[in-house]
């Protein structure tokens, strides 16, 4: 797609998405967020991408949120539904695609960028990551990206960043369970592809089920959670990337898998 404020790139197995807005910090803005849409309804309509990169062009932000000018200039509310409804659409397709997605984030990840960071299955962050939800000093709140920030992190912590509108440190959000692991600047990008190259040696299959069985299991209660695991990990065994991955086991060989 010839798109203008994003960049698609692809290498084997693995799509990386760049927002490319490095004079903005990396600002969501609504042709940014049209594009975001458009290349992540594609990818996860895709199997030949088995893992997702989303990064922000350049070290300084992973992105800064909503475009506040933009925000500020819409002057119906049928519109500003519209916008904020493009940030939960991408949040909800991110959540179900088949394929892991993995944040890059370097620099400031604030507000909506923050949401969008979080919303990521992996979130790996250099040592010079600063997360925060500072709508609050600003006459707003964090609505919609409250939504993946508050299933990771709790009502409590999620008072505290929303209410107070303070900026943490990527070693902060690692303990509150927002980060998946923490490296410094100069390894973050080896780092996210060790990780994307592991993933994608795996069954695009199975991490697609098993990322569904995660995020659907854990709303649910105790005893509906074990009927459902049961029946999905039933299904996942039925599979010929199962039977593939014990006859290399078996054979001491890597398995191939082909997503079937």
């Amino acid at each position: 797609m010839d798109a203008k404020s994003t960049l698609l790139e692809r290498a084997d197995a693995i799509a990386t998405v760049t927002i490319n807005r490095p004079e903005a910090r990396n600002a969501l803005n609504s042709p940014t967020l049209a594009e975001l849409n458009a290349i992540f309804a594609e990818l996860a309509a895709d199997p030949s991408v088995r893992v997702v990169v989303l990064r922000g062009a350049g070290n300084a932000a992973f992105s800064a949120g909503a475009d506040l000018k933009e925000i500020a200039a819409i002057a119906d509310l049928p519109a500003r539904r519209r916008y904020f409804g493009a940030v939960a659409d991408l949040l909800e397709t991110i959540h179900r695609m088949p394929q892991p997605v993995i944040a890059r984030v370097a620099g400031f990840a604030l507000a909506g960028g923050m949401g969008l960071a979080v919303g990521c299955d992996f979130v790996i962050a250099a040592e010079n990551a600063i997360f925060g939800l500072p709508e609050i000093t600003l006459g707003l709140f964090p609505m919609v990206v409250m939504a993946p920030i508050l299933r990771l992190c709790g009502p409590r912590s999620a008072i505290e960043l929303a209410l107070t509108g303070d900026r943490i440190d990527a070693r902060r959000a690692r303990e509150l369970g927002l980060v998946t692991r923490v490296v410094s600047i100069d390894d973050l990008d080896a780092e996210v592809a060790r990780l994307a190259n592991q993933l994608a040696a795996y069954s695009p299959l199975v991490l697609g089920m098993g990322k569904r069985a995660i995020y659907e299991s854990a709303a649910m209660d105790y005893v509906g959670a074990l009927t459902y695991l049961r029946e999905m990990v039933a299904m996942v065994s039925t599979s010929e990337d199962f039977a593939e991955g014990v006859r290399a086991f078996l054979e001491k060989r890597k398995p191939s898998f082909r997503g079937r």
